[in-house]
């Protein structure tokens, strides 16, 4: 199948896959709020369950590259999971078990992103994956635009049923791995021959390299930084004693906005991915973050929660090509899914540690000196980010 067809269904995986975003990253959380009263233990693990999924990685590609299945046909089950998982927690009686269903789904889900740098390193070239993968998440942006809409506007009627937001979950996941399925290229077969290093292996290895270590660390500061502020996003919008909005004013600013934010900017960010040295990229997108932060946590009307968002959303843009792509200006060819799967793991210690470490820190500081730690942590990866400035394997490659 030639590869006009992989990116038709790439685009196709990437609607669905907003669908799924959209759907673990604000309504399961607004969800376990409004319908079930969830404790903030239950919540933190809702928002932390794709960090889970991040931290086991490296164990999960360790395993899941001993099977003889190309990488898309591996992708297409994982999506098959996810959907199962959904369906099970729009099932659960108990706050507990919709919580484990919808952390398993996201588990699940956590792993396709190192299947899919492999496929992209196949399919694009060094010079046009930024733009190339900046399609993909536009049309992951439209997805979760049009559910967020669609998601928002039924949780705000009398008779609204959470269930049927979960089982739209459950469809798009379905389509993606449809999508998926469909995504055969032209090295899919040789995927199959490549060898196969043990799990200790495809972990040590990428930590030989210094300079890729060295920008983990900053990038953990970062990430740490960051997360910790997801899920009180929705808490400072939704509680009765911050702006109390309605769940389709939350759903307006932290969907519609952020994403179309997001969409808008994303072509630009690709372009910019590919002509830029990496670091004056990342600090770059820092120095956004640092400022949407400050402005949302700091609004007390709706017009400045609006303008943190659509700060945010724009920054997102960029963030998310940088966070699926830099591993490719860094890893061997054949050994992007090893350096990605570190990368993940500890992205998943940060994001599963960093929402209990953000409800923590709100109850003692409360959401504006949230905001001053998260802009400190973020403005000192930048200061490590600079130390690399130098680096020529970071510089962009035609």
């Amino acid at each position: 199948m030639k590869n006009h067809t992989f990116v038709r269904s790439d685009l196709v995986r990437g609607l669905g896959q907003g669908i799924l975003e959209t759907g673990f990253g604000v309504f399961i959380i607004l969800i376990a709020i409004r319908f079930w009263e969830a404790p903030d233990f239950y919540k933190a693990a809702l928002a932390g369950g794709g960090s889970i999924g991040l931290v086991l990685t490296p164990f999960a590609m360790g395993v899941i590259s001993r099977n003889k299945l190309p990488g898309s046909k591996k992708c297409m089950l994982l999506l098959v999971f996810v959907a199962a998982f959904i369906f099970a927690a729009s099932l659960s009686t108990t706050v507990f078990f919709f919580t484990i269903f919808l952390v398993f789904a996201q588990i699940c889900l956590s792993q396709v992103p190192s299947l899919m740098i492999q496929i992209y390193s196949s399919v694009y070239n060094a010079g046009e994956r930024g733009k190339k993968i900046s399609f993909n998440l536009i049309a992951s942006t439209m997805g979760g635009l049009l559910s967020s809409f669609l998601f928002g506007t039924y949780l705000d009627t009398v008779e609204a049923d959470f269930r049927y937001v979960l089982w739209g979950m459950c469809v798009a996941a379905l389509i993606s791995s449809f999508a998926v399925w469909r995504m055969k290229y032209d090295g899919d077969s040789n995927e199959i021959s490549r060898s196969r290093d043990s799990i200790s292996q495809s972990i040590c290895n990428p930590l030989q390299d210094f300079l890729f270590v060295k920008i983990l660390l900053a990038w953990m500061i970062l990430g740490f930084g960051a997360i910790m502020t997801f899920p009180l996003r929705i808490e400072y919008l939704s509680r009765e004693d911050q702006l109390n909005l309605s769940n389709q004013e939350i759903a307006f600013i932290t969907v519609a906005i952020f994403f179309g934010a997001k969409v808008m900017s994303m072509y630009m960010w690709g372009k910019l991915f590919d002509r830029m040295h990496f670091m004056k990229f990342r600090i770059l997108l820092n120095f956004q973050m640092m400022i949407a932060i400050l402005i949302y946590f700091n609004s007390a009307t709706f017009i400045g929660v609006i303008i943190g968002s659509l700060l945010a959303g724009s920054v997102m843009g960029g963030a998310n090509l940088a966070w699926n792509l830099w591993v490719t200006k860094l890893a061997p060819a054949g050994k992007e899914k090893d350096y990605m799967s570190v990368h993940m793991a500890l992205t998943g210690l940060r994001g599963g540690a960093a929402p209990f470490a953000g409800y923590l820190l709100e109850g003692r500081i409360g959401f504006d000196g949230v905001s001053y730690v998260s802009v400190s942590m973020i403005l000192i990866s930048s200061i490590l980010f600079a130390t690399t400035l130098k680096e020529t394997r970071l510089v962009a490659k035609a």
